[in-house]
């Protein structure tokens, strides 16, 4: 993992899992929310953004969140995106569903980002 981020002010957490340079990537809108960046030829996940990061905690603690952004791609990419989202890095910071839904595990976050972002989101 090369970059944990979390905007206090702006609450968004991103998370840079590797640097693009000269690789192709595209990023799609789980939800509102949540934006995942992945090379489409590798699978290799890029980035991973969360707006409104504690309120995205608190409300997946009550229920899974719905990824309806998916809703509106091909199923082939739907189903990559899923794959990537479904393995590590991404999992520690978004536990997807195989129905579509997520939640925000803040008790898999590395514990690097633990220690310094949590009292933020608490």
């Amino acid at each position: 993992m090369r970059n944990i981020y979390y905007d206090v002010e702006g609450d968004i957490l991103s998370v840079t899992f590797v640097e693009v340079e000269d690789q192709p990537h595209t990023g799609i809108e789980l939800s509102d929310n949540i934006v995942l960046y992945f090379n489409p030829d590798t699978e290799q996940p890029i980035k991973l953004l969360l707006l409104s990061y504690r309120r995205l905690v608190e409300t997946s603690r009550k229920a899974p969140l719905p990824l309806d952004g998916l809703d509106s791609v091909p199923e082939t990419v739907r189903n990559t995106v899923l794959r990537v989202a479904q393995r590590e890095p991404v999992a520690s910071f978004l536990q997807v569903m195989t129905e579509g839904t997520a939640t925000v595990p803040t008790s898999r976050l590395p514990q690097v980002f633990t220690a310094t972002a949590l009292k933020a989101v608490a």
